[in-house]
């Protein structure tokens, strides 16, 4: 029996604020990040990502989890999650944020499947190395990012043969828009991500409408 499946972007999308920053500015690395950002951006997305993890070199995993959970979820949030569940959907996250704070959302929300960036802890401690493999399908204007959403997508797609809807607001979202059936831009931060959605929405409500107009 096929299944429809929806893979949700986790910073700027489900959550209010992105998480990487939020991280930064509470241990203090917001100059950093900013220069690491600055300094890479003509690098490949992964090159990025491991610098911003080597500066959680020793933080605790605990630490990580409270200010995680503290970030507010988007308005209109849980609504949207309910329409998806009643219709069937297989909801999968996906970020290239942090796995295990990825894992955190996806219990919380009740959701089925979660992907994100992979970290290496000694003990309770993070050791700032990711664990990840790159694995992009290095479409054109891709930045190369350590999760390919559009891979993600592919496999979700393959193994359950049902509508794909993916929803998103920034660059790394971009290959699983190229990907999917229905691609749903949520308050996007860049053309690109506005040009190549179906619909640009600014509530979780507008979403409902429009899929309910889908199926």
């Amino acid at each position: 029996m096929k299944k429809d499946v929806a893979l949700l972007d986790v910073d700027g999308t489900i959550l209010s604020k992105r998480s990487i920053d939020v991280l930064c500015e509470r241990f203090g690395f917001t100059t950093e990040v900013k220069r690491i950002d600055l300094e890479f951006r003509n690098s490949p997305g992964y090159v990025v990502t491991q610098k911003i993890a080597a500066l959680f070199s020793g933080k605790r995993r605990n630490d990580f989890e409270k200010i995680f959970d503290s970030i507010p979820l988007n308005e209109g949030l849980y609504p949207f999650v309910s329409f998806l569940k009643d219709r069937g959907f297989v909801i999968a996250l996906a970020t290239d944020g942090y796995k295990f704070l990825a894992d955190r959302l996806k219990e919380r929300l009740q959701l089925d499947l979660a992907y994100g960036n992979v970290l290496q802890f000694n003990g309770d401690s993070l050791t700032g190395n990711v664990l990840t493999m790159p694995g992009c399908l290095r479409i054109p204007h891709c930045k190369e990012y350590f999760i390919c959403k559009l891979r993600l997508l592919k496999s979700l797609q393959g193994a359950l043969g049902g509508m794909s809807v993916a929803i998103g607001d920034s660059d790394s979202d971009y290959c699983m828009f190229r990907g999917t059936d229905i691609a749903i831009a949520y308050r996007p931060k860049t053309e690109r991500i506005r040009d190549q959605a179906d619909i640009i929405i600014e509530e979780f409500k507008e979403a409902i409408v429009y899929l309910k107009s889908k199926m």
